[in-house]
């Protein structure tokens, strides 16, 4: 979606870049060498490619049970980053597991429709 010099411009202008995969395949259908292996190869790319630490890690798709599963979450921490999102909806507070963080997506473009979800995201927790 990006070429590699507007990732380094991104990161130069001081913007956190966090990791994906290699690939993006779905995690949760590779077994634990393909796993670790994917999101590893991500990993080194980007550290590389920006001369800097990544820290964070985003799983594709990112459903947890059906996009990814515990085990990659543990890969995920294995490597060394600080912490990772989902897509699950809710909010994330200071005993959600930092590997699985939830996220709000705020998609809508009228400010009533984005306070509704605004509000049924905040019931999730």
């Amino acid at each position: 979606m990006m070429t590699t010099a507007q990732l380094k411009q991104l990161h130069a202008a001081g913007m956190e870049i966090g990791g994906h995969t290699h690939r993006h395949p779905i995690l949760a259908k590779l077994d634990r060498t393909e796993a670790q292996a994917e999101i590893g190869a991500g990993k080194v790319w980007l550290e590389d490619t920006l001369g800097d630490r990544v820290r964070l890690f985003a799983y594709p798709n990112g459903k947890p049970g059906a996009d990814y599963l515990p085990e990659q979450a543990e890969i995920v921490c294995g490597l060394g980053f600080e912490a990772a999102v989902s897509t699950q909806r809710g909010v994330s507070t200071a005993g959600t597991d930092r590997y699985q963080l939830r996220r709000f997506t705020p998609w809508d473009t009228k400010p009533t429709a984005y306070a509704m979800r605004l509000l049924r995201n905040l019931a999730e927790r």
